[in-house]
């Protein structure tokens, strides 16, 4: 099969390190190297990407399958993964066919060179078109780019009519009269902010006082309630002790002997 446009270098199917069906774009170099990276396969992934230099590697594992790839890095991850997985469903398909035979023999029954190079024509294809809508939207940006430098750049390559000199007059007037307002604004500002805080010292210096007046009163009346209620404590051990001194002596009858 010949070389179809070089973005597609090498693709495969393997089963336990064993190469079913190799697809070459034409550099020998190409199946050693996916012999090694078969070799390395990472365990637990579904699928698996690596760039390395200017060309991308993808795995697509499942059912003891092993779907490897090396494409050209301007091919997307997703644009990738879903070449290996329609290269997956085709063997499938093979492989439904055949059910009583090999592998092998499965893909023996339909031309796989046919398939994959519809495949590889169709990923091309996609991947041409990704690169034009790409290219036309920065040559949209560029011309755009473009106008708003030569707007901006035009009134300096010619001269100037009154107009658009008056323009400027009163542009530099507004732009003057919205800076002496902003700077009255500012100085108001100012002033409210040193009025209201002198006002707010003052509160503060009035409250101070206060504070410590009721303070010192709430102290006074605490240390007047703590005396009654010593002084009532005393009275009343005195008056029981009275009243227990009454009932020994039977009244005052220990005061005559």
């Amino acid at each position: 099969m010949g070389l179809i446009k070089n973005t597609v270098h090498y693709c495969c199917v393997s089963r336990d390190n064993q190469i079913l069906y190799a697809y070459n774009g034409g550099d020998q170099s190409n199946e050693s190297l996916a012999g090694l990276c078969l070799e390395k396969t990472p365990p637990f992934h579904a699928w698996y990407f690596e760039s390395i230099g200017k060309r991308r590697f993808g795995f697509l594992i499942g059912d003891g399958f092993v779907y490897f790839a090396i494409v050209d890095e301007a091919l997307g991850k997703v644009s990738v993964l879903k070449f290996l997985e329609h290269l997956r469903d085709e063997f499938k398909k093979a492989a439904r066919k055949n059910c009583r035979g090999s592998f092998t023999a499965a893909i023996g029954s339909i031309n796989v060179d046919d398939v994959v190079s519809k495949l590889i024509a169709s990923l091309e294809r996609v991947a041409a078109e990704t690169a034009n809508n790409e290219l036309k939207t920065s040559n949209s940006n560029l011309a755009e780019q473009s106008e708003g430098v030569s707007s901006t750049k035009a009134p300096l390559l010619g001269r100037s009519s009154k107009q658009e000199k008056k323009r400027g007059k009163d542009h530099v007037v507004s732009v003057r009269g919205a800076e002496l307002d902003e700077h009255r604004n500012s100085n108001d500002r100012a002033d409210r902010c040193e009025a209201s805080s002198a006002a707010e010292t003052s509160s503060q210096k009035e409250c101070v006082p206060r504070r410590g007046r009721s303070g010192s009163h709430s102290f006074e009346w605490k240390w007047r309630r703590l005396v009654q209620i010593v002084l009532a404590i005393d009275a009343a051990i005195c008056l029981t002790l009275f009243c227990v001194w009454l009932a020994i002596c039977e009244g005052i009858k220990c005061t005559r002997s």
